[in-house]
């Protein structure tokens, strides 16, 4: 069992993880009640569709933590893959240096999904729109220059 001090450093971690997340514009995120231990699993309660699980650590054992993300995300109605281990590194002044694990496969989704053309195919209600404007703009310039 953790001592006092224990879970409230990794209260405060959670606190700010689920600030920053709200700073960020993703929505209301807040620590998840007994932090994972009741019904809801993960740390922090968010929109983002991923299992958060925090650790604020002197030792960090990220094979340890990644299995208990991995089993938490199952447990709690997430897919297996959509979790997200955030670690503060203790090398480091509190929360001056904190890193986000994800599966592999899952960061390359996010890449793509990054990466991909905003019009994917030719719109042409955009296309008219823009010839209306183009157009509307040569006139004001014609009759500029008069």
């Amino acid at each position: 069992m953790k001592t006092k001090s224990a879970k409230e450093k990794g209260s405060r971690f959670e606190r700010f993880v689920a600030k920053e997340i709200t700073r960020e514009g993703l929505g209301k995120a807040g620590r998840e009640a007994m932090s994972g231990a009741g019904f809801r699993k993960g740390d922090i309660a968010s929109n983002l569709p991923f299992l958060l699980e925090c650790k604020n650590e002197k030792q960090t054992n990220f094979l340890k933590n990644i299995d208990q993300s991995k089993s938490q995300a199952e447990i709690g109605n997430f897919s297996k893959d959509k979790w997200a281990l955030i670690t503060r590194d203790p090398r480091y002044p509190e929360f001056e240096k904190v890193y986000m694990t994800i599966d592999f496969w899952e960061g390359l989704k996010l890449f793509k999904k990054d990466s991909e053309p905003r019009i994917k195919a030719p719109d042409m209600e955009l296309k008219w729109k823009l010839e209306r404007l183009k157009n509307a703009l040569n006139a004001v310039i014609k009759e500029i220059k008069i």
